[in-house]
């Protein structure tokens, strides 16, 4: 059975849709658990998690670390990454049993769209499934679903401040990637916010530097 991990961090105003498209896997048993992995929200987002069964555990809010804790405390055979605001689409619980069915060697993703008008949001959509396609570098924003056992032998997700999306990717190479034909609609507001068109070129710059060795540097602490 599946357990899902989900990084939050001030998530109430999506963490109730992004459950709620798990509610019928988990009646059917075929998710086992669903893990949040809270690095300290001050909001009502632990109060929606512990409200709807999940299991919450806590850590720094760094989403590498968040990531690595939920998935080392998953005890599901499969494992499903999810962003705290992202929705599965209609059909997804059947795509994920074929997938568990004819590619248990494999890691699937799902088809990103965003929940935005903008031309800038169909855009950025276009640039990462360009990404998954071509690259094999899926985002975060795709999900991940793979098997406990292919998690274990790559290594799984590193305790790591950024890019820990790319780290698995590069760790599971194109040949144990594959696509899963459903949609995952995630929150576009960070389109509507001015501040994201500038942080883009940082993360695009920050992604280069990564993949010639240099990592990313942690948050300064505040005192």
């Amino acid at each position: 059975m599946i357990s899902v991990v989900i990084p939050t961090l001030n998530a109430e105003a999506t963490l109730v849709r992004t459950l709620g498209a798990l509610v019928p896997a988990v009646v059917e048993g075929l998710i086992k658990e669903v893990i949040i992995v809270d690095g300290g929200s001050e909001d009502a987002t632990l109060e929606i998690a512990e409200s709807t069964g999940c299991t919450v555990l806590h850590a720094d809010a760094s989403r590498g670390l968040q990531l690595w804790q939920g998935c080392k405390a998953a005890k599901g055979d499969w494992l499903m990454i999810l962003h705290a605001d992202s929705l599965l689409g209609d059909g997804w619980m059947d795509h994920v049993r074929d997938h568990m069915k004819h590619f248990p060697l494999r890691a699937g993703y799902f088809r990103l769209a965003f929940d935005d008008p903008s031309w800038f949001a169909s855009f950025w959509a276009e640039v990462v499934a360009f990404n998954s396609r071509w690259l094999a570098i899926p985002s975060g924003d795709h999900g991940l679903f793979l098997s406990r056992a292919l998690y274990d032998a790559v290594g799984g997700y590193k305790d790591q401040v950024a890019f820990e999306d790319l780290s698995i990717d590069l760790a599971l190479g194109r040949a144990r990637l594959r696509p899963i034909p459903v949609s995952l609609t995630t929150n576009g507001e960070r389109f509507r916010k001015g501040s994201w068109y500038l942080s883009l070129f940082g993360k695009a710059g920050g992604f280069v530097l990564y993949l010639l060795g240099f990592p990313p540097k942690p948050p300064v602490k505040k005192a």
